[in-house]
């Protein structure tokens, strides 16, 4: 998992909670708890297993305009987009255990720099 501050110790959290067999364990049900719908997070959580860097940000409703902004401008990927082309593929969910094969682990979009 790439994760980094409050969302990482969440999935943290998660996977010693479901290792005791309380809660959805991993980035899925790290995102899940943290208001992500359920469609988005299993993209999101997609894409990271993938190779691809999520970036989660929490910050007062007021700034969310701009952090927008700053992550559309610098590579931000469209959960919705991107949910697609992976259904495209076959893809239906996000599942741990499963590997990346050949087909499946090309990014619908290039990278980009930023």
């Amino acid at each position: 998992m790439v994760a980094a501050g409050w969302l990482a110790s969440t999935a943290v959290g998660a996977v010693a909670g479901a290792a005791a067999g309380s809660a959805t364990g991993g980035l899925l049900g790290a995102l899940k708890r943290e208001g992500v719908d359920e469609a988005d997070a299993n993209v999101y959580a997609e894409g990271v297993r993938r190779g691809g860097t999520l970036v989660a940000v929490r910050a007062d409703d007021a700034r969310i305009a701009d952090i927008e902004a700053v992550l559309n401008r610098n590579a931000g990927i469209d959960a919705a987009t991107r949910g697609v082309a992976y259904r495209q593929e076959g893809w239906t969910r996000y599942e741990e255990d499963r590997a990346v094969s050949p087909d499946i682990s090309r990014a619908a979009e290039p990278p980009r720099a930023i």
